[in-house]
């Protein structure tokens, strides 16, 4: 015992500590690559050793996510199954070797983040260097799980882009985001997500890196689109075989022929040149291939855009491509977009442009009609309102409803103020209560309106809706998913909390189908009249039009299931829309969509009824056996509306203060 060495603590801590003080040693993430990465069973369709000559153009986005290069920022607008997540693993495990810090990577939902996580796992089981470093998945502390990995000098996060809390809690070096055109485009209330993830790598300064790939979606509404629009915008430029001119490989020079299943790529050189190119000489074009910039740039952001054109010899080849194009092009003929929008997007890496099967907003502004806001045209037999929330102001529009849904836009205003304070509801309340009359004189009611709950003043929302529902005043929250009802049958009961007290199920809250409502919105948006046709008044602004068509419906494949969402622009306003797609459930509240003619009739008759002539002789009186008048029962889906029927109050009082609470 007495021979033992003695541990020398102090001389551990310091050679630890000066070893700390060390700068990283150069590491290329390329080079790395080459002699380390190894791609495990089931990773892709090539085993084993990574080879980056199979994919050349893949070496310069390695070398800008290099510790040693200078760009902050590294985006890649690329086809599906080209590099991207590739070069994001060999990029996570060359950091962890080499340049170890904190890494959060970010996927658009929680079950493709547990996809990359086994993908990242069977890596790092596969790369001898990686797995010395990273604790092991069977270690009884539980520093190798799904969403995290921890490693010597940091740790890896796995998550989604779609938590605020996810984007937070998290000081990271490096970002890895991928998918990001199918992230949300406001997380939590919180803002852009791809603002809070970098916020996470604030602190690491200049050696922070973020890395972003996606394909496109739809053009005016793509977030990576966006991202290489302010990046320094970077072509693949591969030389002809024949002439050798640079030239970039784009789908417009693709000649084909699908009947004899042939492809080749003609040289864009076509003065001096303008040779058909086979496939088989494809590989030497790539070797020999160079990225070139064609734009300045933010200074910090490098982007990179390919398309599946340059996919290696034996994956997908010209003729597939050529071969899902003119499958694509006949769906389109036939009138559905879908194919068409699937091919452009993962595969030629370009945004879609939707706009020809939206109506414009200059056409709608075109078809404005020679009536005043708050007076009412001869069609109008019903009114509804609806009520958007924001930070600052409440959005009312009011719109009139007539036989097969034909309706008028009525009333649109903004009421500054804060909605936290009484005076904006009272104004509102003001306006709701105030009849507008008729062309035939009739003094017209509001007859029901919809509050949209969704926003910051969810409970001020409430309190308004919980004294009011006898008038039919309805707190109203859009649910964004597929074949929902445009309004729920019935309401759900919520908490209301006001000055300090909660009244437990004290309101009412229905669910609007905000995509079922606003795919019947859009597919009557080009009817000038008739049955579910809109008109608008000359006076309304040219910013109402732009908002009511400032969405358009995004169809993606995931999983090989067709997904569609309505989105827009992160710098455009919809609040028109929103207020189209609520006063939308409030005529479905009332049943509107049930009405026969006989009941638009016997609406239009109780409005305004015949004038009787002094000269006209007297109708014969009926026999009491003889049918009497018809009273129209226009039922909302939950009670009577027109009828006549009790109007009881609320309870007076707010719980138990006895007091007549503000709204």
């Amino acid at each position: 015992m007495d021979n033992l060495p003695i541990a020398d603590g102090t001389g551990v801590y310091t050679s630890a500590f000066m070893r700390g003080l060390l700068p990283d040693p150069p590491l290329w993430i390329d080079e790395w690559s080459d002699a380390h990465m190894r791609i495990p069973p089931g990773g892709g369709a090539e085993v084993g050793p990574y080879k980056i000559a199979r994919t050349p153009y893949a070496r310069e986005p390695m070398q800008c996510l290099s510790p040693e290069h200078p760009s902050k920022r590294v985006v890649g607008m690329v086809a599906s199954q080209l590099f991207k997540t590739q070069v994001g693993l060999n990029w996570m495990c060359g950091s962890i070797v080499g340049a170890p810090s904190n890494i959060l990577a970010l996927m658009p939902s929680l079950n493709l983040a547990k996809r990359l996580s086994n993908r990242i796992g069977k890596t790092i089981d596969e790369v001898p260097e990686c797995r010395k470093t990273v604790a092991s998945p069977r270690s009884r502390d539980a520093r190798n799980t799904i969403d995290t990995k921890e490693f010597r000098g940091g740790t890896l996060y796995i998550t989604t882009a779609g938590s605020a809390a996810n984007l937070a809690e998290i000081p990271a070096r490096y970002i890895y985001g991928d998918e990001v055109d199918r992230w949300e485009q406001n997380v939590g209330g919180e803002g852009d997500p791809i603002d809070l993830a970098e916020a996470r790598g604030s602190t690491f300064g200049r050696n922070a890196k973020f890395y972003y790939t996606s394909s496109p979606t739809l053009e005016g509404v793509s977030r990576i689109a966006d991202l290489f629009a302010q990046s320094d915008q970077r072509y693949f430029y591969v030389p002809c075989p024949h002439c050798g001119l640079m030239q970039i490989l784009v789908w417009e020079q693709l000649d084909y022929d699908i009947e004899t299943k042939r492809a080749q790529y003609r040289c864009a050189n076509t003065d001096d040149c303008g040779a058909l190119i086979d496939e088989s000489e494809k590989e030497g074009m790539l070797a020999a291939g160079e990225w070139r910039a064609h734009a300045k740039g933010d200074g910090e952001t490098v982007g990179f855009t390919l398309s599946t054109l340059y996919a290696p010899p034996g994956w997908m080849s010209w003729f597939g491509l050529a071969a899902q194009y003119h499958k694509a092009k006949i769906a389109l003929e036939g009138g559905d977009q879908e194919p068409m929008q699937v091919f452009y997007n993962p595969r030629l890496a370009k945004t879609w442009n939707s706009v020809q099967e939206m109506t414009k907003w200059d056409e709608l502004k075109k078809r404005a009609e020679d009536y005043a806001l708050r007076t009412l045209p001869e069609g109008v037999l019903v009114l509804t309102a609806a009520v958007d929330v924001q930070g600052n102001r409440l959005e009312l529009m009011i719109e009139g409803w007539g036989e097969g849904l034909e309706r008028w836009v009525i009333d649109y205003r903004v009421i500054h103020g804060d909605p936290a304070q009484e005076s904006s509801w009272a104004a509102l309340d003001e306006i709701l209560k105030t009849p507008i009359v008729h062309l035939c004189g009739h003094r017209m009611p509001i007859s029901a309106v919809g509050i949209d709950s969704g926003g910051h003043h969810t409970q001020e929302v409430y309190a308004f809706t919980r004294n009011r529902q006898h008038r039919y005043v309805l707190a109203l929250k859009g649910a964004s998913k597929p074949n929902r009802p445009v309004i729920s049958s019935k309401p759900a009961k919520v908490d209301v909390s006001w000055r300090g007290q909660t009244e437990k199920n004290g309101a009412e809250l229905w669910h609007v189908g905000t995509d079922t409502s606003k795919d019947w919105l859009y597919n009557r948006m080009k009817g000038e009249a008739g049955p579910g046709s809109i008109h608008f008044s000359k006076d309304l602004p040219d910013d109402f039009f732009q908002q009511l068509v400032a969405e358009r419906r995004l169809t993606r494949y995931v999983k090989g299931f067709k997904r569609s969402e309505w989105i827009k622009a992160k710098s455009d306003r919809n609040e028109a829309l929103d207020l189209s797609v609520y006063n939308l459930a409030i005529a479905y509240y009332l049943n509107l969509h049930r009405f026969k003619e006989g009941d638009w009739e016997r609406l239009r008759m109780r409005i305004n009824p015949p004038q009787k002539d002094i000269f006209d002789i007297p109708a014969p009186v009926p026999a009491p056996d003889e049918e009497g008048p018809v009273t129209i029962d226009t039922k909302p889906a939950s009670s009577g509306l027109f009828n006549e029927r009790e109007k009881t109050r609320p309870s007076r009082g707010w719980v138990t203060t006895g007091e007549e609470p503000w709204l």
